[in-house]
């Protein structure tokens, strides 16, 4: 099985010194994910950078296959208004729209709940999903709940039948595990270490409501010829030495990533061939889904789709045996 590889999208300037605005710099890493053949790419949710769901929208209008995934917060928007938007979307653009709910809140910014709790922030979350499903699947549709009121709602015409869009949800705490039980398709870890502690849970509760949900990595990257290179580059870049830690494919991971303005902190440092190793292990444990944050954006896109990702699908047919 080949694993499913997207890459993060810039929301904002993080090149000053860059000829290009942030606009054609985002332009550039969307053609540079389409020509490599990567087969998405994931928007953030960013409270001081462009609107994630603009972002999204111009990545599908400038691309024919590619997948978009939007992360959203599920108190910035009504869950039948972001339905509609959603719908419209897999309409014009073939059903390449995917969703990353993002449950809690960092700032007082954001419209609060009556509660603002770990616990009603997941039940607001689970009721926006149940809300966003109902009014898609049913032509009329009613509900009535904590945060959302819905009278008659549902699609019908030209927004009925259309694929719903790919959910993606992270966390490890009780409350995120049963949300993504319920309502997840993806469930994206931050290290393999914590999708070994809190995977088998995962599946164990999706089991219980009759479903299963993929899992996933979010994971910042630093590839290049080898090792040694790959470890010379990372060592100019960072602040301090970077610690970090060997692998036994030969590459190594390094938490630190935040420090060179990743929004991912923990990833794979190495060369090709032995980052493409670790990931084809992770892809025969069962992971289904990668997400990378990569710098700058447009030139590791590049190297990603050009130099590692044709060594992991060569690996991924070999191993399968398919031609």
């Amino acid at each position: 099985m080949s694993p499913r590889i997207l890459v993060t999208l810039p929301t904002r300037d993080e090149r000053g010194w860059s000829h290009l605005s942030p606009s054609e710099e985002r332009a550039q890493a969307v053609q540079a994910a389409e020509v490599t053949a990567i087969d998405g790419v994931f928007a953030p949710y960013d409270l001081e950078g462009d609107e994630s769901t603009v972002v999204v929208g111009d990545a599908l209008r400038h691309s024919r296959w590619l997948e978009a995934v939007l992360e959203l917060h599920v108190s910035s928007v009504n869950p039948v208004c972001a339905a509609k938007i959603a719908a419209s979307s897999q309409r014009f653009h073939g059903g390449r729209l995917g969703w990353a709910p993002v449950v809690e809140a960092s700032t007082t910014s954001q419209r609060l709940p009556a509660s603002t709790s770990h616990a009603d922030w997941y039940a607001r979350a689970d009721e926006f999903l149940t809300v966003a499903r109902g009014v898609w699947d049913n032509e009329s549709f009613d509900h009535d709940g904590t945060y959302y009121q819905v009278r008659g709602g549902g699609f019908r015409g030209p927004l009925g039948d259309l694929p719903f869009p790919r959910v993606h949800l992270t966390g490890t705490s009780d409350e995120a595990l049963a949300l993504s039980s319920r309502h997840g398709d993806v469930h994206l870890f931050t290290s393999p270490h914590e999708r070994d502690e809190h995977g088998p849970r995962l599946d164990a509760l999706a089991a219980e409501s009759g479903r299963t949900v993929a899992h996933g990595l979010r994971l910042s990257l630093l590839v290049r010829e080898d090792g040694e290179e790959a470890a010379e580059h990372l060592a100019h870049d960072a602040s301090t030495g970077p610690d970090l830690v060997p692998l036994p494919s030969g590459a190594q991971w390094w938490d630190g990533f935040v420090r060179l303005g990743h929004g991912v902190a923990g990833g794979f440092v190495g060369g090709y061939a032995d980052v493409a190793a670790e990931l084809r292990g992770l892809v025969d444990d069962g992971v289904d889904t990668v997400v990378l944050d990569v710098r700058p954006r447009v030139e590791e896109t590049y190297r990603v789709g050009e130099h590692l990702l044709p060594l992991l699908r060569t690996t991924s047919l070999e191993t399968t045996g398919a031609r």
